[in-house]
């Protein structure tokens, strides 16, 4: 029987190995990184990166729900960065579509 964690690591280790040990981050942390990419790694006995898809989903379930193939090395700061960015990013659109829609509702001259 395999834990939940044995799973998460070879995960891990198959990202590792399809996209090298370092954090594949390649601006959308919305920093520039040096020679295009992240480029921090991770340290023997201490993992630093998670496997997670690039670029971020604006939610936890797509995030969790991307395929292996999506999936690339992450360090933490990167990460976080993110999928702040991508969730601020659809808050924004969908405060953008709600004010649409409610305009309508507040235009005497159509009434």
């Amino acid at each position: 029987m395999t834990t939940n964690l044995q799973a998460a690591e070879t995960v891990l280790s198959r990202v590792l190995q399809a996209h090298g040990e370092t954090c594949g981050c390649e601006g959308a942390c919305g920093k520039n990184h040096a020679g295009g990419r992240c480029g921090k790694a991770n340290q023997s006995g201490k993992p630093r990166l998670t496997a997670a898809p690039y670029p971020p989903r604006s939610t936890d379930a797509e995030n969790i729900a991307a395929p292996l193939e999506q999936l690339r090395p992450w360090c933490g700061p990167c990460w976080r960065q993110a999928t702040e960015r991508v969730q601020q990013g659809a808050a924004e659109a969908r405060r953008q579509e709600l004010e649409e829609a409610q305009i309508g509702l507040f235009d005497l001259d159509a009434a």
